[in-house]
């Protein structure tokens, strides 16, 4: 069996004055000497005489009071220490949830930057192919031409060959109208837009400038503050 504390000797006097204590203080619930009473409880009101008050207190009851007295003051100070734990862990919560409202909308933003890069990419490429696509069909169509000028340039030289100079001449004329055509279609080309050169380039969409331009003097995404609210503590009727 466990032994009890032993039971501390309590002082009559005064340990400032070295005075007997014979005054009770209600106002500040202690004992005074005559100096405590002249010096530091002059505009108390209330004295009493210690011995009377002693008389008249029934000590079972004075504990019962202060037990309680006791008990109220634990279950408030336990309250608080509940509340303020739960507390810890709401703004635990919170300050994630704080994090989370950042993160998210940056999310939202790289991803709306990822589709549009992406669509921008494949504008580009649809633009490319279709322009390469317009440039290679001009080359063939050229090489075309350029093919049947060399088989005219041989043709030439065989129809001067021919022993009928008629012959000769219905094939040079031939060869002279066929000619005619390819001026024609060379002079034609002057004003062709396929032969003019191509240049892709950007046309800077203005708007990104602004928000980049905004973005600048953006220094911080919010401010996180404290909101103190007030407690709602149940604290018990002090008898």
């Amino acid at each position: 069996m466990a032994s009890s504390k032993p039971i501390p000797c309590l002082n009559t006097e005064c340990d400032k004055h070295s005075q007997q204590f014979n005054w009770y203080c209600p106002s500040h619930l202690k004992p005074c000497c005559d100096e405590c009473i002249s010096t530091s409880h002059s505009k108390c009101t209330g004295i009493k005489s210690l011995a009377r008050v002693v008389e008249e207190t029934t000590i079972q009851k004075s504990k019962e009071s202060l037990e309680k007295d006791i008990n109220s003051l634990i279950n408030l100070l336990a309250e608080m220490v509940n509340n303020k734990s739960r507390n810890i862990k709401t703004i635990e919560q919170q300050c994630e949830d704080i994090k989370k409202s950042v993160v998210e909308p940056r999310n939202e933003i790289d991803q709306h930057l990822d589709n549009l890069e992406k669509k921008f990419c494949q504008d580009t490429d649809t633009i490319w192919d279709k322009e390469k696509l317009k440039a290679t069909d001009f080359i063939t169509e050229i090489e075309e031409k350029k093919k049947n000028l060399e088989e005219m340039k041989d043709h030439l030289h065989t129809v001067i060959a021919y022993k009928s100079k008629l012959q000769s001449f219905l094939g040079v004329h031939q060869i002279e109208q066929e000619v005619h055509q390819c001026q024609q279609y060379a002079e034609g080309l002057e004003n062709d837009e396929r032969t003019r050169e191509v240049d892709i380039k950007l046309k800077q969409n203005d708007e990104i400038e602004m928000i980049v331009s905004k973005l600048g003097p953006l220094e911080s995404l919010g401010e996180v503050i404290v909101v103190k609210k007030e407690n709602n503590l149940n604290k018990e009727k002090q008898i």
